[in-house]
């Protein structure tokens, strides 16, 4: 019996990991996982819950062949299932697209065929549509928000564009334009705001106000 265990770092513990990265749309979910796979050197096998033809054994087929040190990415994980305690009105949009359970899924998560030496994450906008079950400890070890632009971060990315022309005043200057929206702002539209300017450093300051807009 000892040698169908799943394998331990010694004291019982299986070798996985999940993690669920929550927030605003466009605000760097995504090129976290990107990110970390390339400092890791791990691989990212991408799981669509959607596709068709996808069944429960299908499921846990794959995750059972997944390789090792690889990242398994289950991105936007509550357009695949709502809550149990839904209304039935609520459940009868989400009927028919796919053939993967809810069980099926909690069973691959964290199911005695579920892959060892691998990092789980899953994604999602709306964190209150997921079901306690499936984000409970055991399958998602950590969960982290990931917010709108800090003053921090635009500061960087402004240094980081303009390396040369880049000053503290220049950087809070820009972090001041974008103040004025009085709006959150996602690193996605910073950075589409930074492809249009991306030689001019002052320029992008003057037009601060047209983030979101280009």
């Amino acid at each position: 019996m000892q040698d169908m265990l799943p394998p331990t770092n010694g004291i019982g513990i299986p070798y996985r990991r999940g993690y669920l990265l929550y927030g605003p749309p466009g605000c760097g979910k995504s090129s976290f996982i990107t990110a970390l796979a390339g400092e890791l050197e791990y691989s990212i096998c991408i799981l669509n819950l959607s596709e068709r033809g996808l069944t429960d054994d299908r499921l846990q087929h794959l995750m059972s062949v997944a390789p090792q040190q690889s990242i398994i990415l289950l991105e936007d994980i509550d357009a695949a299932f709502v809550k149990r305690e839904e209304s039935s009105a609520t459940k009868v949009a989400y009927e028919g697209l796919n053939r993967v359970t809810f069980s099926g899924l909690l069973n691959m998560l964290d199911g005695v065929v579920s892959a060892e030496a691998r990092i789980l994450f899953m994604t999602t906008n709306y964190l209150e549509r997921l079901d306690a079950a499936l984000i409970r400890p055991g399958r998602v070890d950590v969960k982290e928000y990931i917010g709108h632009a800090t003053d921090y971060q635009l500061k960087l990315m402004y240094k980081r564009f303009y390396p040369e022309a880049a000053t503290l005043s220049n950087a809070t200057d820009f972090v001041n334009e974008i103040k004025k929206l009085d709006r959150p702002v996602s690193m996605a539209e910073v950075q589409g705001l930074f492809m249009f300017y991306k030689n001019d450093p002052k320029g992008i300051i003057e037009n601060a106000d047209k983030i979101g807009t280009l």
